[in-house]
C-alpha cells in the first residue's frame, strides 16, 4: 500500500510540474503529438487495409477455416444410397450449373440428411448445405428489353449477365461468407413451409430490376420452369462484376425447385481444429452415407493476403515514427534538464528533510514520461478523427465490421510516445538524484 501511494503521489507532482510548465511543454511537444498523429493514421489504415483484403477473402473462400466436403458416388449406378435420389458427382461441371436429371420433391434426400447427421454429432456451429442451379428470371429478361422494371430504370451495365445463378444454402451461409444485407432479411428455417418461396438476390441482380423496393409491394419472380417465388432481402455484392444470384433456403429448395445440382457441405471449424477436421469429417461422413461414398475435403488453405508485406512495412512506419518522436522530444528533454537547474533548491530542500534518492530519481523521471503520454494520447486522438472522416468506400477499403478504430494503431502510438519519453527523462533525473542539500544553500 505504501509503494502503491509513492507512486500515485509522484504521478500527480509529476503532473502538477508539467502543469506549471505548461507552455515549455506544449511547445515542445508539438512536434511530438503530430508524429504520434502521422504515425498512428498510417497505422491504423494498414490494420483497416488488412481486415478488408481478410474479410475480401472470407466472402469467396468462407472465414478462416472454412471446409468444403464433397460427396461422391463409386458406383456407376446412378441411384444414391437407400432411395437416396439420382445425384451426380458434384465435382461435375453439368451438376454444378443443375443440368441433371430433375428429382422429385418428394424424394428422401439421403446425402442432404446425412450432412445435417454429421454437423448434429460433431456440433458443429455454422455449417450449410450448398446446391447451384441457373437459368434465367423471366421478370429479368423483360426488364433488360424493356430498360425498366415497375417504372423502375434498370441499372445497365457493360457486362450484364443472361443467366442468374441460384443457390440453396442453409441459414449459417451469411456468417460463414459474412454476407451483408442491403434491404430485408436473410433466407430462415421456415422459408421451407412458405406456399410461396422466399429468396434472397445479390445487389447485382437487383440492379437488373431497377433497384425497386421491396418492402412495399412483393416481387414476385419467375424462374424459366414457371416456379414462383418471392424477393424477401437483398445482399450487398462484393464488386460489380459478381454474377446475379439468387439464395434460397436449401429445404425449400429441395421441394421447389427440382434442377438443383447435387450438395457439397461447407463447414466453419476454425484453424485450431483445422487439421483434424480435414482427417475426421470426410470419414465421418462417407461412414453416414454407407458404401460406395467416399467424401473429398477442400478448402481451409491459408492464403497470402498481404499480411506479411503489411506487416513489414508497419514496423517500418513505427521506427520511422519512433525516430521522430524521439527528436521531438528532444525539446522536452532541454526543458526538463532546465527545469532541474531551476529546482536545484527545492530539490536539496527535500533530500534535507528525507526525500530518498530513488523518490526524487523517479518524481522527475515521471514528469517526461507524463508529458510525453499527454501528446501521445492527444496525437491518437488527432488519428481517431482523421480515420473516421476519412470516405473508406471510395478508398477501396470495404468493412463488414468496421472498428471504431484499431486499437492497435492507439497502442502503439502511446506506448512509442511514453517509451521516448522514458529515455529521454533519465538525464534529468539522473541529474536531479546528484543535488545535495548543500547545494540549496549555494545555489
Amino acid at each position: 500500500m505504501n509503494a502503491v501511494s509513492q507512486i500515485l503521489g509522484a504521478l500527480i507532482e509529476a503532473w502538477g510540474e508539467v502543469k506549471v510548465q505548461k507552455a515549455r511543454v506544449i511547445l515542445s511537444l508539438v512536434g511530438v503529438v503530430a508524429a504520434v498523429a502521422a504515425m498512428t493514421v498510417v497505422i491504423a489504415l494498414g490494420d483497416l487495409i488488412l481486415q478488408s483484403s481478410r474479410e475480401m477473402a472470407e466472402l469467396y473462400e468462407g472465414r478462416s477455416v472454412t471446409l468444403r466436403l464433397t460427396p461422391e458416388s463409386n458406383s456407376n449406378a446412378t441411384e444414391g444410397p437407400s432411395a437416396g435420389g439420382p445425384y451426380q458427382d458434384a465435382s461435375d461441371p453439368a451438376a454444378a450449373t443443375g443440368a441433371q436429371t430433375a428429382k422429385r420433391p418428394d424424394e428422401k434426400d439421403t446425402v442432404g440428411e446425412a450432412m445435417a447427421t454429421l454437423a448434429n454429432r460433431h456440433d458443429i456451429r455454422y455449417w450449410s448445405r450448398l446446391s447451384s442451379s441457373g437459368g434465367e428470371i423471366t421478370e429479368v429478361r423483360q426488364a433488360r428489353a424493356s430498360g425498366q422494371f415497375r417504372g423502375y430504370p434498370v441499372v445497365r451495365t457493360d457486362d450484364m449477365f443472361n443467366d442468374v445463378t441460384i443457390q440453396a444454402v442453409d441459414p449459417a451461409y451469411q456468417v460463414i461468407f459474412r454476407t451483408r444485407m442491403l434491404a430485408g432479411r436473410w433466407v430462415a428455417p421456415s422459408d421451407a413451409e412458405q406456399r410461396l418461396t422466399p429468396v434472397v438476390i445479390s445487389e447485382v441482380l437487383w440492379n437488373q430490376l431497377g433497384r425497386a423496393p421491396i418492402d412495399q409491394v412483393p416481387i414476385v419472380l419467375h424462374t424459366t420452369d414457371g416456379t414462383a417465388v418471392r424477393v424477401v432481402g437483398v445482399t450487398k455484392s462484393s464488386s460489380r462484376f459478381d454474377m446475379p444470384t439468387m439464395y434460397v433456403h436449401y429445404d425449400a429448395a429441395r421441394a421447389t425447385l427440382p434442377q438443383m445440382g447435387a450438395p457439397s457441405m461447407i463447414a466453419w471449424v476454425g484453424p485450431d481444429d483445422a487439421d483434424q477436421a480435414r482427417t475426421v469429417l470426410p470419414r465421418a461422413l462417407a461412414s453416414i452415407l454407407g458404401d460406395g461414398w467416399r467424401v473429398t475435403v477442400t478448402g481451409g488453405e491459408h492464403e497470402d493476403i498481404g499480411e506479411e508485406q503489411l506487416g513489414t512495412i508497419s514496423r517500418v512506419i513505427m521506427i520511422i515514427g519512433g525516430i521522430i518522436v524521439f527528436l521531438g522530444a528532444l525539446g522536452l528533454l532541454n526543458v526538463a534538464i532546465v527545469t532541474v537547474r531551476q529546482r536545484v533548491r527545492e530539490i536539496g530542500i527535500r533530500r534535507a528533510v528525507g526525500a530518498s534518492a530513488a523518490r526524487v530519481f523517479f518524481a522527475v523521471f515521471m514528469e517526461s514520461v507524463v508529458a510525453t503520454f499527454a501528446a501521445g494520447v492527444i496525437g491518437v486522438g488527432i488519428a481517431i478523427v482523421v480515420v473516421r472522416s476519412l470516405p473508406l468506400e471510395t478508398m477501396g477499403i470495404a468493412l463488414s465490421d468496421t472498428p471504431a478504430f484499431p486499437v492497435g494503431a492507439a497502442i502503439a502510438g502511446v506506448a512509442i510516445s511514453s517509451s521516448i519519453g522514458a529515455l529521454c527523462g533519465i538525464i534529468p533525473a539522473l541529474a536531479a538524484v546528484r543535488i545535495k542539500p548543500i547545494d540549496a544553500i549555494r545555489y
